[in-house]
């Protein structure tokens, strides 16, 4: 019987053809690769701040972009009125105020819980140019540690930087790479940490739509420590909010949740559905009905937690398990922009950590390279629109992370295969994945 089973492992292993097992982070080519492509979105971002056409205008007024609806949420938090942040037309009056005439303002922040306003308030103390650096670096910043924190290599801030997603962050100083920073955060501590773990997942609640895998994750692997403390975190965080903002706003919000979902999911054909990074985007960006739509986010969103479900139950390594369900938490909403997908590094960096330790297989270092080079294709538009990445009006970066969940599977089922066909009645340990 042991025979037998050596010898199937001995054709599993010929039939993978695993690549020689080389620490390809510690690649000095690799690391200079990074750091100049972070640099030449240095030089792009300097060019165009001092052509008056990022931050600030010649004029010194501010410009606007995404940040500025983060921004004029917070001075409204400090100054009053709060209910005027979940109502579209007293939210316009709040940035026509604040930003030069003829901009065309975005009507709602209202996606966001009063709970984020914890942030918003403290940042708005800061003149615009200032919040809007301190936001992007120290995001950022966040970001990258925890990044270095899985992989342990240099070379992976290097790669993290150069990322065609951490530009349209950073151009725009959306919110990616908070939610980058607590949903790496989060699988980093919950294997050794859970509690700390559960803190951060209650922190990201910030942005629920992309939370929504955890539970089926933690219910999974009997992660009763992690979500107590997220319970506790979100109740925290409420209370919080409630005692400096007052109750009304909590009132408000989901009227404007509504109203929101309106705006971005239920708008006509006409509407520029490229701008939606999912499944839902793809789907109507092709003229497709609404009802097909949701039938095809459904399925996506059904079948990324039974995938979830099952990894998580296995006895597959952490760090797949960890890929698997942040690459499936991007897939998992309809509601995801280009900016979002600056968490892709965080799946990329758990699979990396993987292919460190047990090698690559065949296909995979072509995989990397698609990765890289697919949304940095679109990055013809970045002058053009910053909130959101269109090729031809098709969600091109839903693509990449697609296509990044089917490598991390195609890993997570082989090692899955493994371990189940070794346990058959041997009572023996998975055995190495290559």
């Amino acid at each position: 019987m042991i025979n037998a089973v050596e010898s199937h492992l001995k054709e599993a292993d010929l039939d993978r053809k695993p690549s020689r097992s080389v620490d390809i982070f510690n690649s000095r080519w690799l690391q200079l690769f990074g750091f100049a492509f972070a640099m030449l979105y240095v030089v792009y971002f300097v060019i165009v701040y001092r052509a008056g056409s990022w931050i600030v205008g010649s004029t010194g007024l501010p410009i606007y972009t995404d940040f500025a609806v983060f921004w004029a949420a917070g001075m409204q938090t400090l100054h009053g009125n709060l209910a005027a942040l979940y109502d579209s037309g007293e939210f316009m009056k709040v940035q026509a105020a604040l930003f030069p005439p003829g901009d065309a303002f975005y009507p709602s922040w209202s996606s966001y819980p009063p709970t984020f306003l914890l942030v918003l308030a403290p940042l708005a103390l800061l003149p615009y140019r200032f919040a809007f650096i301190t936001w992007d670096m120290v995001t950022l910043l966040g970001c990258i540690a925890v990044v270095y924190l899985i992989v342990r290599r240099r070379a992976a801030i290097a790669l993290a930087l150069a990322s065609p997603f951490t530009a349209w962050n950073f151009i725009a100083a959306q919110n990616g790479f908070l939610t980058a920073s607590l949903l790496g955060a989060s699988l980093l501590f919950l294997d050794r940490r859970p509690v700390m773990a559960g803190a951060f997942i209650g922190c990201l609640t910030y942005k629920p739509q992309f939370g929504i895998l955890f539970p089926v994750a933690l219910i999974a692997s009997h992660q009763w420590r992690a979500i107590a403390s997220a319970g506790v975190t979100v109740a925290l965080l409420a209370a919080g909010s409630v005692t400096l903002f007052g109750a009304e706003l909590w009132a408000g919000f989901p009227h404007g949740l509504a109203a929101q979902g309106e705006l971005n999911l239920l708008a006509g054909p006409e509407s520029n559905w490229g701008y939606l990074q999912s499944p839902y985007g793809l789907i109507r960006s092709l003229h497709g009905p609404t009802q097909l739509a949701w039938l095809v986010q459904g399925l996506v969103t059904l079948g990324g937690a039974v995938i979830v479900w099952i990894i998580w139950r296995s006895r597959v390594c952490y760090e797949l398990k960890a890929a698997t369900l942040s690459a499936a938490a991007l897939l998992a909403t309809p509601y995801a922009f280009a900016y979002d997908m600056a968490a892709i590094v965080i799946p990329a960096a758990f699979l990396a950590t993987d292919q460190l330790r047990r090698g690559l297989l065949g296909g995979e270092k072509t995989m990397w390279i698609l990765l890289f080079g697919a949304p940095l294709a679109v990055l013809v538009t970045l002058g053009d629109n910053a909130g959101g990445t269109t090729f031809g009006g098709t969600p091109v970066c839903l693509f990449a992370a697609f296509m990044l969940f089917c490598v991390i599977l195609r890993r997570a089922l082989r090692s899955f295969g493994n371990a189940t066909i070794i346990n058959d009645g041997l009572g023996l340990q998975p055995a190495a994945f290559l």
